[in-house]
């Protein structure tokens, strides 16, 4: 009865053994795509919206410097071409903050 236990407590242990050491890429790259989809969340929701403010802080200062320009004439023209270069740098902004924001979760989830 014992020897029976002892041996059916070493199949087991043998067999978690070699379950664990067959596929530890397979677990890797779980992990990875786990990671990656995280991340992608994460980033999405924390850089949203530079797009959408730069190009309305553009447009105002757009339009008050185009105002002053031409005597009120050019406010219109500003606001357009101050929203244009503030939606680009915004965009551009959003861009980099997703990629930041992107590798520091990725890099906190893959070490656990």
């Amino acid at each position: 009865m014992f020897v029976r236990s002892l041996i059916s407590l070493m199949a087991f242990t043998l067999t978690l053994v070699a379950a664990a050491t067959v596929h530890p890429e397979n677990a890797s790259a779980q992990a990875s795509r786990y990671c990656d989809g995280y991340a992608r969340d994460y980033a999405q929701r924390k850089s949203r919206g530079q797009l959408a403010a730069g190009a309305a802080v553009g447009a105002i200062g757009g339009a008050l410097i185009g105002g002053i320009i031409d005597r009120g004439r050019g406010a219109g023209r500003g606001a357009l071409i101050g929203g244009g270069i503030g939606a680009l740098t915004g965009g551009a902004q959003q861009s980099y903050d997703y990629k930041t924001l992107y590798n520091r979760a990725y890099n906190r989830c893959m070490r656990g």
